[in-house]
């Protein structure tokens, strides 16, 4: 399977520990496709169905669109890296401006 930048897979999360997102939920791929392809792991960012209003860094709204069929939350607070394993179907992709905001906020929380 190819895993590229800004794709939203249905993604695996269990097991979660303590305050950690589970379960079965989308995320978006935010690791470059050539380090996808040589890497048995993808940094992810979790969604989430529970929307959280003007909480840009940490929470950024996706519309629904394609296979993903709600509108939700990039969790960016929880970005992770995960076993490809753990990433079953594609369910869409979002846009070069998405993918940006979502850069440039995890560069606010991390700095």
């Amino acid at each position: 399977m190819e895993f590229n930048r800004g794709d939203i897979f249905l993604t695996n999360f269990n097991p979660a520990k303590d305050g950690e997102i589970g379960k079965l939920r989308p995320a978006i791929v935010i690791s470059e496709k050539d380090d996808n392809e040589i890497l048995d792991t993808v940094i992810v960012i979790p969604l989430s169905t529970v929307i959280e209003p003007d909480s840009l860094p940490y929470r950024f709204l996706i519309t629904k669109r394609d296979k993903l069929e709600r509108d939700c939350d990039a969790c960016i607070y929880e970005i992770r890296a995960l076993s490809k394993t753990r990433l079953k179907e594609r369910l869409s992709s979002i846009s070069e401006s998405e993918l940006e905001t979502i850069q440039r906020s995890i560069c606010r929380i991390v700095k």
